[in-house]
């Protein structure tokens, strides 16, 4: 557990309940859509070296983790996900926050940005996530995102039923970690990824290959000209699931937008990584909001 934590519960507009957390004390309130299905653990190494400075409020992604599951069964697009960010948002009366997080927090944190006017976020941290059309960045050969795609569409329950049992058997398994630094998913501190993994037993694999369907087939492209707050973006040169590419094409699209490129880091960056984040953001709150740094 971490230190400080404070656990906290909620319900999103369809009545799905959510469990969310309130780290630190800072000055800056910072809301932290969570990953595709991660647990809190996973952002451990930037959350916990940032909670002087930030009061961060995350929380588990429907259906995962300690939140509950939606009665809808499909209802886990980012659109369903923004609702839960607005749910906490009236829950902790947030007023003004810097917003974003990793991986699918990009998706959640543009979406819920171009809902309306932005008077509320008070910058954008992206990290390592994609925008638009996960899977056609990840499979870039012709055709494989659509397969993929719509076997997804058609199989995920059958898939996920195979796949529980397997993932409570391998995934916390010693020396998975060093498998993935091995043949390149992962780019170093495998011990410590072996702790997320030991959390991932336990996901529900037919709502995962559901949110990864449902991401498949989104796009943010419409919001990204709306963007007008400080936004700084991250990528790793060799994340397979967010290409340096589209993270490239993500920063064009926002004017004055910043981009931090993590040589050698893999989509899990801020597990790899953390270091190299945590320095970046310092910088970015400080040169924007050098009165929050002073307090």
């Amino acid at each position: 557990m971490m230190k400080d934590l404070r656990v906290r519960h909620t319900r999103s507009a369809d009545g799905t309940d959510l469990t969310y957390y309130v780290l630190g004390s800072g000055p800056h309130t910072w809301l932290m859509p969570p990953a595709m299905g991660a647990p809190l653990v996973a952002m451990r190494r930037v959350v916990e070296p940032l909670s002087d400075l930030c009061t961060i409020v995350t929380w588990d992604m429907r259906g995962f983790h300690r939140s509950g599951a939606p009665a809808d069964p499909h209802a886990y697009g980012v659109e369903h996900n923004v609702e839960d960010l607005e749910a906490v948002v009236q829950a902790e009366r947030l007023e003004r926050f810097v917003l974003g997080g990793w991986s699918m927090a990009v998706p959640v944190s543009l979406e819920y940005l171009g809902r309306g006017p932005d008077a509320d976020i008070q910058a954008l941290v992206l990290i390592n996530g994609p925008f638009e059309a996960l899977l056609y960045h990840a499979l870039p050969v012709p055709g494989a995102a659509w397969a993929v795609t719509r076997a997804l569409e058609l199989a995920a329950h059958p898939l996920g039923r195979l796949f529980n049992p397997l993932s409570v058997r391998v995934l916390g398994r010693p020396g998975m970690g060093r498998l993935l630094v091995r043949i390149g998913l992962l780019a170093r501190d495998p011990a410590f990824f072996e702790q997320i993994l030991d959390e991932f037993r336990h996901v529900d694999w037919s709502r995962y290959l559901t949110v990864m369907r449902l991401l498949s087939t989104y796009s943010a492209a419409r919001h990204l000209d709306k963007v007008r707050v400080p936004t700084l973006i991250t990528a790793g040169t060799r994340d397979a699931m967010t290409p340096l590419a589209s993270v490239e094409r993500l920063h064009r699209r926002i004017p004055g937008s910043e981009l931090c490129v993590v040589e050698g880091g893999t989509h899990y960056t801020p597990a790899e990584y953390p270091e190299v984040l945590v320095a970046r953001i310092r910088r970015f709150l400080a040169r924007h909001f050098p009165a929050g740094m002073a307090a």
